[in-house]
């Protein structure tokens, strides 16, 4: 894959170009500097700064990228919305329930992982459970309220017939799950990767339910308006979505490089760093009218739920940068 940088004079021209096309970004205030542009990006787990640097396409950006780590989609909406971070990496469910209670969060790109493993039910490897059927009168962590696990715990109960009343739910912080998995407290858990991942090497967790069929895979890149509205702040995004889905298409390209990096940068060891690697590749549809109408039905099914404090219309919280082909 050719990553040879931009000259910096190109990159002084792609600067001028970006905020002439920013968008809805005012444009009587003249081209804005990306030198003075520094971009606060949120991450989960490290994985995604991890794939970024991996990858090397930020070698070059005429602005400054910092990230900022999370443990779950939940507390990195709650710094979008605060403006402490610009733009920020969530699954579809959390997403969602952001925008249940805000119009200052806009998805701005869509990704789908092909690979449903690293969402999963979990129980552990000597549990009696077989079938989530079995999860009648169990107690549950679907970790956070609102999260893509909380999303496949209710579907998959609602796919084997199990009202979610019958099943006691209890809310845990990623760490404090895998602690209560372990130990007994609770008798199954829903998480992502790579917690999945972990609980699986680490711990001998057994996968009880994938996402196969009940989840869509979609993770978004959400930005605040704040930071939209904002020249500068605005083209930075708009090229740093660009160079994510080169980093993206770069992971396909180079799996057992992508794993050696992302186990370096994150301390997990070769074998969880693999797995978690393979489940995280990603793919970048556009946000067209069928992707919309399938974060909708989403949407729709959390309010049946009971999780959704309000509707959400989706298409209106959509401002895709650069496009539906990413020019």
């Amino acid at each position: 894959m050719n990553r040879r940088l931009a000259l910096p004079a190109l990159l002084a021209a792609l600067a001028l170009v970006l905020a002439g096309c920013a968008g809805g970004a005012p444009a009587d205030d003249g081209p804005v500097d990306l030198s003075e542009v520094t971009l606060q990006v949120g991450d989960q787990a490290g994985i995604q700064s991890a794939l970024v640097e991996a990858s090397g396409v930020l070698e070059g950006a005429p602005y400054t990228v910092e990230w900022a780590q999370f443990p779950a989609a939940a507390p990195l909406l709650e710094a979008l919305r605060s403006e402490a971070i610009d733009v920020g990496i969530a699954g579809d469910a959390p997403t969602l329930t952001a925008l249940s209670s805000t119009d200052r969060i806009k998805i701005v790109k869509a990704t789908r992982a092909p690979a449903k493993g690293g969402l999963a039910l979990l129980v552990p490897g000597d549990s009696p459970v077989q079938t989530v059927a079995e999860l009648r009168g169990a107690t549950v962590s679907p970790t956070t309220q609102g999260s893509i696990s909380h999303y496949l715990l209710l579907r998959a109960l609602e796919e084997a017939g199990v009202p979610s009343e019958e099943v006691e739910i209890s809310f845990l912080q990623p760490v404090d799950a895998a602690a209560a998995l372990n130990s007994g407290a609770i008798d199954a858990w829903a998480t992502w990767d790579p917690y999945t991942a972990i609980a699986e090497r680490e711990s001998g967790a057994r996968i009880l339910r994938d996402a196969e069929g009940l989840g869509t895979g979609l993770t978004f890149l959400d930005a605040n308006t704040a930071a939209l509205d904002d020249p500068g702040k605005r083209a930075a995004m708009t090229d740093f979505t660009e160079r994510y889905t080169r980093a993206l298409q770069w992971a396909w390209e180079n799996p057992e490089e992508n794993a050696r990096i992302f186990s370096e940068l994150t301390g997990r060891p070769a074998e969880i760093a693999g797995l978690v690697a393979e489940r995280a590749l990603r793919e970048t549809p556009p946000l067209d009218d069928a992707l919309v109408a399938e974060v909708q039905e989403v949407a729709d099914r959390y309010v049946d739920y009971g999780v959704l404090r309000n509707p959400v219309d989706v298409a209106s919280a959509v401002d895709e940068l650069g496009g539906p082909d990413g020019s």
